[in-house]
């Protein structure tokens, strides 16, 4: 920071700068890579003030959001080559690879970004779907079955989308979460990730955090569709611990109820006291994920639900469901399909192999009846038992309906 500040008194930028419609343009001399450090931070880059530079630079194919502020829109520039959005290539977050490979940063304040975007006269979401989940329930691979077929641009969990879970939920004690403003920051920030509005875009969500997005997207951008993908919390709690590690997985347990909504934080304080175990606190926070989606359901939205259980019990019929709800050609069923025999996360800490060689950990009789009862009595969500799979989703795809 010392030497950044060192180099913006040297270069610049000036106060004239920072008026018009102008973007402001750094190059980066280091990228100190840090993003395992807490995501996207442009203080992880040394930057030099190249200058300014008209505003539809944001519009080019390897400009990409990185980032926000209350004040500024973030982007970086990708070295030419990179293709961000190659979920097959790419599994865990596009956004890793907009920082690590990044050769510029481009600054542009919000209110220019938003002028250009009512130049543009930009969709109301007809070409955006988005799968929200729970995390560690096929996500990674449901986005590969769609980057196969080619007829989307597949993000996966873009960083501004973890900004706005965060910023939405931090702020929900004091303003509320549908507000217009908050409705317009949601709108700006989908628009400028999805920039060409002759193209379709497929967005798997952030899976921390973020699930109160979904009361909210669809008041924004009225034609978006919208996915969601849930398991047996019997497999996604252990595989979140396999993931993150036995101390970070408490780290993050520990940490979370200050990001999450109010409501979610309110209920919390009345069974805290009961929480002695790290896996309730996690299954805490993954019912916080699922119970969103439960109420758009109950408000009588039309949003399709999967399982992880019923896209693995029959893949063909799975994929031709999902072919038809999102208008793809059911010609492309083989290119789908052939995501199936690929690790979607083979190679990184998170494939099959590296994983596997981890423990079982299995979840207790009496830690399996508190989350039940959890679900049930404080989120209206019925848990089975045995495997505490979500049994009352009204729009959850089973095979063969």
């Amino acid at each position: 920071v010392v030497l950044q500040n060192v180099f913006n008194l040297i270069y610049g930028p000036n106060e004239t700068d920072f008026k018009g419609n102008k973007a402001l343009c750094y190059d980066i001399k280091i990228n100190f890579r840090f993003y395992h450090l807490g995501g996207n931070n442009v203080n992880f880059f040394l930057k030099k003030y190249r200058g300014t530079v008209d505003v539809s630079v944001i519009d080019e194919e390897n400009v990409i959001l990185y980032d926000y502020n209350p004040q500024e829109f973030i982007y970086t520039r990708i070295r030419k080559g990179m293709e961000h959005r190659n979920a097959t290539k790419y599994p865990i977050v596009f956004q890793l690879n907009t920082h690590n490979k990044a050769v510029q940063v481009i600054i542009v304040r919000q209110n220019v970004a938003k002028e250009w975007l009512r130049r543009r006269k930009l969709t109301d979401g007809s070409n955006i779907c988005i799968l929200h989940s729970i995390g560690r329930c096929g996500s990674t691979l449901f986005a590969n079955i769609l980057s196969q077929t080619e007829q989307f641009h597949v993000y996966s969990e873009p960083f501004p989308l973890t900004r706005l879970g965060f910023t939405l939920g931090q702020e929900s004690g004091t303003t509320p979460m549908d507000s217009p403003e908050n409705l317009d920051l949601i709108r700006t920030v989908f628009l400028l990730l999805c920039k060409r509005e002759d193209e379709r875009y497929f967005i798997k969500s952030p899976v921390v955090f973020t699930g109160h997005l979904i009361n909210l997207i669809h008041k924004a951008l009225p034609q978006v569709k919208e996915l969601f993908l849930h398991r047996a919390l019997t497999n996604v709690l252990p595989s979140f611990q396999k993931l993150l590690g036995t101390l970070r997985f408490y780290g993050l347990t520990r940490i979370a109820f200050d990001l999450i909504p109010m409501k979610y934080r309110n209920i919390w304080k009345k069974i805290e006291a009961e929480t002695d175990s790290v896996y309730k606190r996690a299954a805490f926070l993954i019912l916080v994920q699922m119970h969103p989606y439960y109420l758009e359901c109950q408000a009588g939205r039309t949003m399709r639900a999967y399982s992880f259980e019923s896209i693995v019990r029959n893949k063909e019929a799975f994929c031709r469901d999902l072919f038809s709800y999102l208008d793809i050609n059911q010609k492309l069923l083989p290119q789908a399909l052939s995501a199936f025999s690929i690790d979607s996360q083979e190679g990184l800490p998170l494939s099959k192999k590296i994983l596997g060689q981890y423990p079982k950990v299995v979840l207790s009789d009496e830690e399996r009846r508190w989350v039940q009862s959890v679900a049930q009595n404080m989120f209206g969500i019925e848990l089975r038992l045995e495997d505490l799979f979500a049994t009352n989703f009204p729009q959850s795809y089973t095979v063969g309906n």
